[in-house]
């Protein structure tokens, strides 16, 4: 899961879609939760705490509720919360604008989420509220009924494609490690989005790592020189 930098907080909306060039602007046109690259016109103006005045007043057109999902994460995450699950939210999950989400998982090539290794165990735990709140990230083998099933099998699926065009781009880079392969690389990672199989399928290589981070508009803050994660917020 990318982290981001939301920046400033901007302040008059009259509507919740009002935010969306912002959003767009600072987070790129990339799902929060599954990291998918999505059309503009596709992606969610995201709230963290649902939109309803009654139970989460102020929230609906508030800046800081505010995050980009595709419509299967926006939806899944709601029909997920919709079980008394709704309060205490920044505390009970982890959040890609405030900690660093990067560290909390692994992102393996048959197109799996994994929880990283050796976390703290309060940490662990969040992660795993984490990903069962995002459906695409789930094992279809954990999913609870048959549309949850389909959407895991979506990620799953999605995923493991995205790891196969980075390969193939590695492959091309290794041969031709010139600047415009490097452009070429670039531009095929952004259409194809998932942040995390880019940064992990060129792991080993930071000066690919340093632009994908930038082209991707992850949080620079949450990276070292040599592109290793480091702390955020909890994580």
């Amino acid at each position: 899961m990318k982290p981001v930098n939301k920046g400033q907080t901007v302040l008059g909306f009259s509507a919740h879609g009002d935010a969306k060039p912002d959003l767009l602007t600072r987070l790129g046109e990339f799902c929060s939760y599954c990291e998918c690259s999505g059309a503009a016109q596709q992606l969610h103006v995201e709230h963290i705490y649902p939109q309803t005045e009654t139970a989460h007043p102020g929230r609906s057109k508030s800046w800081r509720n505010f995050l980009i999902a595709c419509p299967t994460c926006n939806t899944y995450k709601a029909r997920h919360l919709g079980n008394g699950r709704q309060q205490g939210m920044l505390g009970r999950f982890i959040w890609p604008h405030i900690d660093n989400t990067f560290r909390c998982f692994v992102y393996l090539a048959d197109g799996r989420v994994e929880i990283t290794a050796n976390l703290h165990p309060d940490v662990q735990a969040l992660a795993e509220s984490t990903r069962d709140m995002v459906g695409l990230m789930i094992s279809p083998g954990a999913t609870a009924d048959y549309v949850g099933t389909g959407i895991a099998y979506d990620g799953i699926q999605k995923r493991s494609a995205a790891w196969g065009i980075a390969q193939r781009a590695r492959v091309a880079f290794e041969e031709n490690p010139s600047q415009n392969q490097l452009v070429s690389l670039l531009d095929n990672a952004t259409q194809t989005g998932h942040f995390s199989i880019w940064m992990q399928v060129f792991h080993d290589r930071p000066e690919v790592r340093r632009d994908l981070i930038r082209v991707f508009r992850a949080a620079q803050t949450c990276f070292n020189a040599n592109t290793d994660p480091v702390p955020r917020g909890r994580i």
